[in-house]
């Protein structure tokens, strides 16, 4: 890979990626620095130096060279979706906000994009995408690896919030355009059969699990509760539920991250509490409800007590730094319409968590594909094992308390 790199590298100095005029002198890969919870690509970070003696920290992502772990995962997608998003979408965004407010300095922080090629085809291992290495910055991860605390969400949800306002502010500013320039954006979440991604309705499955633990343990209070009820006609459903849920619905819809999570989150600290946050990874953005990342990175970081004690708390952070960034007279959500969004689209981010949450209690999250298709599911059910089954119990409560079934 390093020997790819040498040989792109100079072409794409050339062409104007680190600036105008320059010439490539050297790349300097940095093997002590490797990418943590990445599973979709290759990534690799380096030092390129140009003629003009600068030197550029980046992370170089680069497709697996798995043409069917490529496949599966929609690698060629994801790239297509990241370059448009950071080459086109985004500074779109940015730039409709400089018209109407004229500062950046509120607005979310992101990685300076350099370079992006997606040929896909017999030229998929040479494709790859540049960004800037921010760890020079000291932007990190988060030290936890599963849930965050409470200082860590509401510093990121208050850059979620101003990375959604962005969108409202464009929608004001030139609706016409954001129309055409989300069309740009593909769907990864439904195969060419109109599949989800939890297919043969695996997502009923995982939902009985703790459906069924939720009855084990508070049974006189579920069995016959209407979002009880709800919540499994849903999941036996899932490809039309998780469908509904997904479109796009006037006029709160905004350019979702698509998958924000604690791994794609990079967090500032002094005196080790979180004060600035950068958001990366856009690979699989859509235009949808805010509720698709809210419900995304609740369920998939918060713990039952932090959900149980400040649910509130931080939806109203969100609520509240999205009115503050984007200007009055521009329409956003209120906290009661929010939790309207929430009600038909929380379902989204659940359904993600329902899956992988319990992978990442498992040390082995690796599955052997000679086995059988019926062993498979009987592992993914078991991951994680009895902890794995409390924590998609409550889940479940969750969101059947919260009345969250409106799909």
């Amino acid at each position: 890979m390093e020997s790819l790199l040498q040989e792109e590298l100079p072409e794409i100095v050339s062409n104007g990626a680190f600036g105008k005029n320059l010439k490539y002198v050297s790349f300097e890969l940095n093997k002590n620095q490797v990418g943590q919870d990445q599973y979709m690509s290759t990534v690799l970070f380096g030092t390129v130096t140009t003629s003009d003696e600068s030197k550029y920290h980046v992370v170089i992502k680069l497709k697996l060279r798995d043409e069917k772990m490529r496949v599966h995962f929609k690698i060629d997608i994801q790239f297509q979706n990241e370059i448009a998003m950071y080459d086109r979408v985004i500074p779109f965004l940015f730039e409709c906000h400089r018209s109407i407010k004229g500062e950046v300095s509120d607005c979310p922080i992101l990685p300076r994009f350099f370079f992006g090629r997606n040929k896909c085809g017999e030229f998929a291992e040479k494709d790859l995408i540049i960004l800037e290495n921010v760890a020079p910055l000291g932007f990190k991860l988060s030290k936890e690896r599963l849930f965050i605390d409470y200082d860590h969400f509401v510093i990121a949800l208050q850059a979620l919030a101003r990375f959604h306002g962005l969108s409202y502010i464009a929608k004001h500013k030139d609706p016409d355009h954001l129309r055409k320039i989300v069309m740009e954006i593909r769907d990864t979440q439904f195969d060419k059969d109109g599949q989800w991604i939890l297919k043969d309705n695996l997502l009923s499955k995982f939902g009985k699990r703790g459906a069924d633990r939720l009855l084990d343990r508070s049974g006189d209070l579920y069995r016959e509760n209407e979002h009880f009820r709800r919540f499994n006609e849903l999941t036996e459903d899932s490809n039309n539920s998780i469908r509904r849920a997904l479109v796009p619905r006037e006029p709160f819809s905004v350019v979702c991250h698509g998958d924000f999570n604690r791994n794609n989150v990079l967090f500032r600290y002094e005196e080790e509490l979180p004060v600035d946050v950068l958001l990366f990874d856009f690979g699989t953005p859509r235009y949808g409800s805010p509720a698709l990342d809210l419900s995304f990175f609740l369920y998939m970081n918060t713990t039952q007590s932090l959900r149980e004690s400040r649910w509130d708390d931080l939806l109203n952070v969100y609520c509240s730094t999205l009115a503050e960034f984007v200007p009055s007279g521009i329409r956003v959500p209120n906290r009661d319409e929010l939790d309207s969004e929430m009600a038909t689209c929380a379902l989204f981010g659940l359904s993600h968590a329902l899956f992988f949450l319990p992978h990442q209690l498992d040390a082995d999250s690796t599955l052997n594909s000679e086995i059988d298709e019926d062993e498979q599911i009987r592992i993914l059910l078991n991951k994680g094992g009895d902890a794995g089954t409390d924590l998609v119990a409550d889940l479940v409560q969750h969101i059947v308390d919260m009345k969250f079934t409106n799909v």
